[in-house]
């Protein structure tokens, strides 16, 4: 091919109009995005020795039924001149300096653009030695791409004009976006500024006395303003209870990592920003996520916060590995081999920390259920069991869409194993490589004999979906715990790969013998008297047991601690719908891990509870079924 036959691969723009709204769902990642963009440059000019008094200005209009109307953020610091402007406006361009080894979060150069796009209607105007400038940028339904517009620039700044944009001397930059998008509400005043205080990607900046952040809320139906809001980060008191530098496993790479424990619960819902319970994920000028990992549904977990700095994440992004970071902004890429070994390193250090909690909150003494109830929990679990399997049985292998399979692939391409039970995997290729093939048996190889494909050959069959895909199902077993193993698939000249480990066997608990243990996927019920429960019920996945918390207040009014009023038909309801939230809500939490149902990055909790609806659906009434005819005699 001749050079002049070279072009360009074309790239929609209605990608950028995507991505954006991936990124920016609500008016708080908006303003995160903007309060770390100021905050960037004044770290700059920090780092120049310039001393700065970093006050950042956030303004939010919000119209009938909460809608946002305007929102604008207004900093002092660098400001940008004409060409440092353009560049800020190119998308995914690196414009904060952290590739250069500046301590700033902007490691996608899209914050601001996004901001922008998602919600409406954007203009930057900024002041840079003593020279004005403005752009506006606006997605174009009629064009279907992004637009933007340089106004001419004034030089000399006036006195009049600087008071008119509100810096009044010196540099600094304002972005005003006008709100079009109807789906962006904005909560009450108290409500809103304690999310931007407790928002865990701005704590060190609401935390910094360096730094002050102000916001003044106009609700434009009441009529009513309040100014110069304060917005500052009130950590979680706590004793200290580990502070050590530490080996990531598998790396030589160290990780700092601080945990304190709070006299008092903290609140920690799944997927809440907010939440002052977590180990925040540090990195150099940026906290990229805030995780209890494994224990993020265990209530003993609450009453722990604290840090993991790691410089090993800033450093393995500037040389290029960009996959350990959430592309959409959503945290850590928890699904990168180093990011797994970062988890495993600090999952480490909390499990006893946890496990002595949680033997602190447990009760020395408590009522016995009556035999006759436990009979009809017995049989509970029973039922709960079968379903349980008839569920796994019936998933199906992911099907990706199939202009994602350009080669042979294999999906999931990182899995873990349990001991000696097999895991199914799916392999998927374009249907012209098994037709150049000639054959359709693709070959199984592992490079471990601990870990071992149960045969080795999988026959690939046209899709039933898809008439460009074939598809086929092969079962790996693991032998050994924390075994690795690359599992290879080939046909011809195309390959694919899967990265697996068995994972770690739960220990026996003292005393616990063989007999004294039941399988399955639920393993009891019983009751929690645990004093202030955050949750009427929940599934422990490492016991498999469902802890009914019968000091919950809508709990305890029907249920007793040995759940004394199941005996009568609102106690055998409640015990019912108790049981079935649990199951489904743990069946739901394995569709997205385990791939079946994976969600749209944003839409993780949409997801999670449409999966739990049509469970419910499905199983809801058997277990009420089985319950209401259980007689107490």
């Amino acid at each position: 091919m001749q050079a002049e036959d070279t072009k360009e691969v074309p790239i929609n723009p209605r990608i950028i109009q995507q991505l954006a709204k991936a990124t920016v769902k609500n008016i708080i990642d908006a303003i995160v995005e903007l309060i770390t963009n100021s905050d960037d440059s004044y770290r700059r000019l920090e780092e120049q020795g310039i001393k700065t008094g970093g006050k950042i200005e956030v303004f939010v209009d919000r119209d009938k039924d909460g809608r946002c109307e305007t929102l604008k953020v207004r900093d002092y610091a660098e400001g940008m001149n004409r060409a440092e402007l353009e560049k800020s406006i190119e998308f995914a361009g690196a414009t904060s300096g952290f590739e250069l080894g500046r301590s700033v979060r902007g490691l996608f150069g899209r914050g601001l653009k996004e901001a922008i796009i998602s919600l409406g209607r954007g203009e930057i105007t900024t002041i840079k030695d003593n020279a004005l400038n403005v752009a506006e940028i606006w997605w174009d339904e009629n064009e279907r791409k992004p637009l933007y517009r340089l106004k001419e620039e004034v030089k000399p700044v006036s006195a009049e004009l600087r008071h008119n944009v509100g810096i009044k001397d010196g540099n600094g930059t304002i972005v005003k976006i006008n709100v079009s998008n109807e789906k962006i509400k904005v909560p009450e005043c108290n409500k809103l500024r304690q999310q931007i205080a407790d928002h865990y990607a701005l704590r060190d900046i609401n935390s910094s006395s360096n730094m002050e952040v102000r916001l003044t809320f106009h609700d434009i139906k009441r009529n009513l303003k309040r100014e110069n809001i304060a917005v500052s980060f009130e950590p979680p008191k706590g004793d200290r209870v580990y502070d050590k530098e530490v080996q990531i496993r598998g790396y030589s790479d160290r990780v700092r990592i601080q945990v304190s424990k709070s006299p008092t619960r903290l609140d920690s819902p799944p997927f809440n920003p907010y939440t002052k319970a977590g180990i925040l994920i540090k990195t150099k000028g940026a906290i990229l996520d805030n995780k209890l990992f494994k224990y993020d549904q265990d209530a003993a977990a609450y009453y722990f916060f604290g840090e993991a700095y790691c410089e090993g994440i800033a450093e393995m992004i500037r040389k290029g590995e960009s996959g350990i970071i959430d592309p959409n902004r959503g945290g850590i890429e928890w699904r990168h081999q180093y990011c797994q070994a970062l988890q495993a390193t600090i999952e480490e250090i909390l499990e006893p920390l946890i496990q002595e909690k949680r033997r602190e909150l447990e009760k020395p003494e408590r009522k016995e259920v009556p035999e006759h109830t436990r009979k009809m929990l017995r049989r509970l679990c029973d039922l709960l069991n079968e379903l349980a399997n008839k569920e796994f049985e019936d998933w199906e292998p992911l099907t990706p869409r199939p202009e994602e399979i350009t080669g042979l692939t294999i999906i999931p391409n990182r899995a873990n194993l349990h001991v000696d039970v097999p895991r199914p995997l799916s392999v998927y290729i374009p249907s012209g490589f098994v037709k150049s093939a000639g054959n359709n048996k693709a070959e199984i190889r592992s490079d471990n004999t601990n870990i071992q494909p149960l045969s080795s050959f999988v026959s690939l069959e046209r899709h039933k979906k898809y008439a460009d895909l074939h598809y086929g199902v092969f079962k790996v077993v693991g032998r050994v715990v924390g075994e690795k193993a690359t599992i290879s698939c080939k046909l011809g000249g195309q390959e694919g790969k899967a990265h697996l480990q068995v994972s770690e066997q739960k220990s026996k608990k003292k005393g616990e013998t063989p007999q004294s243990r039941r399988r399955g996927f639920v393993s009891d019920i019983l009751p929690d008297e645990a004093s202030d429960p955050i949750q009427r019920v929940e599934y422990v996945r490492d016991t498999g047991e469902i802890k009914i918390y019968v000091k919950f207040p809508a709990v305890g009014r029907y249920i007793g601690s040995d759940l004394s009023g199941m005996e009568t038909e609102q106690g055998r309801v409640i015990i019912a719908e108790l049981v079935a939230e649990a199951f489904c809500k743990e069946l739901a939490r394995r569709e997205l891990e385990e791939g079946k149902r994976p969600p749209f990055p944003g839409a993780e909790i949409d997801t999670f509870n449409t999966a739990v609806n049509e469970l419910q659906k499905k199983y809801l009434g058997s277990i009420h079924d089985l319950v209401s005819r259980w007689k107490s005699d």
